[in-house]
């Protein structure tokens, strides 16, 4: 009989955890070591009896003691003084779900799960299967679609094409708003498998299920809750439609408890009620002011994209900020100033002079745009572009493609430059000839924007074409393609600046 690379012991207790109903991901983090890994098809053995069948599962007392007494750095990798672990990356979560095995070739270790999905092929125009397998892991308990990977054996196969690699995650991401309420959370990546190259969807679990097609379409129908059961994404059963209403009720009625416990801990008297709906804050009989000047110096950031780094204080709201007479009647509405991708394009044509430039660097991390001026809100934070790579590392990420395209633009590992092509080469010549006054009645938007877009490094005239790219954003309304274009050109005039400022140095 070979020798088993896990001892009895450690067996037993693995055997404890799976009936606690532990993940096989979860319980590997207690056994992987540097010289050993345990990957999750070996935990998948122990749980069907095909591996280590003889050993008794350890006591609930015994599986108490370990869990209380385990000390990563004995087991896992050593991790010297106040050193922080860097967080698994996406691709590095995908990999630890697949194993290579004898043949060679690399399987998804477990199959396809309540968790994990597997498609052969992409197809961007039609996206309805993919649309389908992000409703139903949502509304469970979240996890992978892998692309390129065979359903039968669950073996990777490989992308056909370059159309997952080539698809932004904003086209799935706007396909996904059209057939689901609420919007599923979720990510997109690429992992190599010693050259067989995987596509990774990562679908969160959403916070307030149930997600809900609201769209007839290709094996969709409107009003369908769709839910992940093993192998398959199908629409949900009584049962666990009925466990999931419980789940939300219950977190409801826990949220609202700790409400009520943190309003006596202040005292109703000290305490203030903020109505998100209404945009209005209740202080009983009581008014609250703020003086103008005080006023003119606060942030007021959204609820959800909070994140204080430079320990300036900041209030956080939601709603308006209104000027009020002493009769209570609306004078003028001050500024709620919720950060927005507009707002970071805006404040770069203007030249604004903003208080905390870095949360605009670290925009990137919270929006679907790849294309938003970086270089400009470094120099004004007075730091140099490591610390605003560091920052932007740093940053919770809700969108890993922006973020990290981002990241590239700062290195220098990516340029918005576009050469110019077709009807937009006159319109390059004339800008670079100093032909700019009256350019927006000679030529479309379009045209102009993708002109920006293929300026040289050396150009010199940005000022005006700030002017110029401003007056183009306020005319674009919802033209989301012209918006698109017009960011882009944004970026490549903050790029030129960038690059100029180094070259002075």
């Amino acid at each position: 009989m070979a020798k088993r690379s896990i001892t009895d012991e450690e067996i037993g207790l693995i055997k404890a955890m799976l009936a606690r109903d532990m993940r096989n991901r979860d319980i590997q983090f207690y056994f992987n070591r540097q010289d050993r890994p345990v990957n999750s098809g070996r935990i998948t053995g122990i749980r069907t009896g095909d591996y280590g069948p003889d050993v008794p599962q350890a006591s609930n007392e015994d599986l108490d003691a370990f869990l209380a007494t385990f000390a990563p750095a004995e087991i896992g990798v050593a991790i010297n003084g106040n050193v922080i672990p860097a967080r698994q990356s996406l691709a590095d979560q995908a990999r630890a779900r697949f194993e290579r095995r004898a043949d060679g070739l690399w399987y998804l270790a477990d199959g396809e799960t309540s968790e994990q999905e597997c498609k052969e092929t992409f197809d961007p125009k039609r996206l309805n299967p993919i649309i389908k397998a992000i409703a139903g892991l949502a509304n469970n308990r979240g996890g992978f679609v892998f692309i390129g990977v065979a359903d039968g054996e669950c073996k990777a196969v490989g992308l056909a094409d370059a159309a997952f690699r080539d698809t932004d995650i904003v086209t799935v991401a706007d396909k996904v708003k059209t057939f689901l309420t609420p919007t599923p959370v979720f990510s997109k990546c690429l992992l190599d498998l010693d050259g067989v190259e995987v596509g990774v969807l990562h679908v969160e679990k959403h916070t307030l299920p149930p997600v809900i097609v609201c769209r007839d379409g290709d094996g969709l129908t409107d009003g369908t809750i769709l839910f992940r059961y093993p192998g398959q994404s199908a629409r949900i059963k009584y049962g666990d439609l009925l466990a999931m209403l419980r789940e939300r009720d219950r977190s409801a009625h826990a949220l609202l408890l700790s409400s009520a416990a943190r309003l006596s801990e202040i005292g109703t008297d000290k305490a203030l009620i903020v109505d998100t709906r209404e945009g209005t804050v209740d202080a009983g009989e009581r008014q609250i002011t703020i003086d103008r000047e005080l006023a003119e110096q606060l942030e007021f950031i959204r609820e959800g994209e909070f994140e204080e780094r430079e320990g300036a204080p900041t209030l956080r709201l939601v709603g308006d900020v209104r000027a009020v007479d002493a009769a209570g009647q609306v004078r003028e509405r001050v500024e709620a100033r919720a950060l927005t991708a507009d707002m970071a394009v805006k404040s770069y044509l203007r030249r604004e002079q903003v208080r905390m430039p870095m949360e605009y660097v670290c925009l990137s991390a919270h929006v679907q745009r790849q294309w938003l001026p970086l270089h400009y809100f470094v120099r004004l934070s007075g730091q140099e572009t490591g610390a605003a790579v560091q920052a932007l590392e740093g940053a919770d990420c809700v969108y890993q493609n922006s973020k990290q395209r981002a990241l590239e633009r700062l290195r220098g590992e990516r340029s918005a430059y576009t050469a110019p092509t077709g009807a937009a080469v006159p319109v390059a010549a004339e800008i670079q000839a100093g032909q700019i006054e009256g350019i927006g009645d000679r030529h479309a938007p379009s045209l102009i924007a993708r002109a920006i877009q293929g300026l040289p490094d050396d150009f010199e005239n940005i000022l005006p074409l700030l002017d110029l790219l401003d007056g183009l954003h306020d005319a674009a309304h919802g033209d989301a393609v012209l918006r698109g274009a017009i960011y882009r050109a944004a970026s490549r005039l903050d790029e030129i600046e960038a690059l100029q400022a180094q070259q002075a140095q």
